[in-house]
């Protein structure tokens, strides 16, 4: 496929899944304790930085053509929320569609809480597993080349996404990061030899416009909507209980015994 053809398209996305389940077995990090066949392998990797619903649309895609990948999810968020009674519906959506949910740590949080970082984690760990429905055993670190001191996991956690065989030891490492290919599209890298590592944003292939600038104004067009539909939704509830306020104030009183 010529390079300028490789753009980020979620109809491209697309067509490199299917090219590449010709020749590989695409999984998730916890998926290759079981996933050894003849073919090479393809860990599937997506660090949620700014949207649970892109994610979604990629799950399901990926579901669609028997793909399995993990998702790494934050807890801590600036622009997503994955407590909210809608987070925690996509999250468990994903994961029902036979993806593993992981956990995109970022130790700058547990910095300004005042809490270490092996205790800070553990505690993530606990509330995400509550959260997904499923143990969670791989963790990715957020903004890691911001990354100081090496850190030491709770025992429950079998990978680390930045473990040296999964960056270019046994696996070859390619990413999108800044919605960049570095080292060419990965459809350019599908050696039949070579087992891979692939991080893949959802923001950066499931967003219109032509740059990544453009990408994340895009996504930001779409939260400020998001936002002025739930408003709408909480002016029309209140709108329906101002309607009724006297029969529901005489119920409440009712409640109360007075």
């Amino acid at each position: 496929m010529p390079m300028d053809k490789c753009l980020f398209s979620f109809a491209h996305y697309r067509s490199i899944l299917v090219c590449a389940k010709k020749s590989y077995t695409i999984t998730s990090f916890a998926g290759t304790t079981r996933a050894r066949t003849k073919k090479p392998l393809i860990i599937l990797r997506h660090d949620l930085d700014s949207s649970l619903l892109n994610a979604h649309a990629m799950a399901h895609m990926e579901r669609s053509l028997g793909v399995r990948a993990t998702y790494f999810i934050q807890l801590h968020s600036d622009f997503y929320s994955v407590f909210s009674l809608e987070g925690i519906a996509l999250v468990r959506e994903i994961a029902s569609m036979n993806h593993e949910i992981g956990l995109h740590y970022d130790p700058a949080y547990y910095n300004a809480i005042g809490v270490n970082f092996k205790k800070g984690l553990a505690g993530d760990l606990e509330i995400l597993e509550s959260i997904a429905g499923q143990r969670i055993i791989s963790v990715s670190r957020h903004l890691p080349l911001l990354a100081g001191q090496k850190e030491t996991f709770p025992p429950q956690v079998q990978f680390n996404a930045f473990d040296p065989s999964f960056i270019n030891g046994q696996y070859k490492y390619l990413s999108d990061s800044n919605g960049v290919f570095r080292q060419g599209c990965f459809c350019q890298h599908l050696s039949p030899k070579q087992d891979y590592c692939f991080l893949v944003h959802p923001v950066w292939w499931t967003n219109k416009g032509g740059g990544w600038k453009a990408k994340l104004a895009e996504q930001a067009r779409k939260d400020c909507n998001a936002v002025r539909k739930r408003i709408a939704g909480k002016i029309a509830l209140y709108d329906t209980i101002m309607a009724s306020r006297k029969e529901r104030d005489c119920m409440f009183r009712k409640r109360l015994g007075q």
